[in-house]
């Protein structure tokens, strides 16, 4: 025996699919939302600028690319960029004199 057929069905509810921001703070001057981000698939290149300070990046993408992907690889460069200057100093024994004071020792010319 079949069951009966309910007169009233329940309508399936259509969730709202999350959408990634396109505009994020700017790791140079702190200005939330002021960089916004620009894909651009045909030509396979994204691009992230600055409002406010006008600092850019931009970077090659795929068609999986996303805002956040070239925003997270702009942060990553610049805390590349930021260790390799660090690297870069010279030590502090360089910078110290007979007298314990620390300013650059230049070489005497005689």
């Amino acid at each position: 025996m079949a069951r009966r057929k309910k007169s009233t069905t329940k309508k399936a509810v259509k969730r709202k699919k999350p959408t990634l921001s396109t505009q994020f703070k700017c790791p140079f001057c702190s200005h939330e939302g002021s960089v916004e981000a620009r894909l651009d698939y045909d030509s396979e290149v994204g691009s992230l600028e600055c409002r406010v300070c006008n600092a850019t990046y931009s970077c090659s993408i795929n068609y999986l690319s996303e805002p956040i992907d070239i925003f997270s690889e702009w942060i990553d460069q610049c805390e590349a960029e930021a260790e390799q200057a660090q690297n870069e100093q010279p030590a502090d024994d360089e910078y110290d004199d007979e007298f314990g004071d620390s300013r650059r020792i230049r070489p005497r010319l005689e």
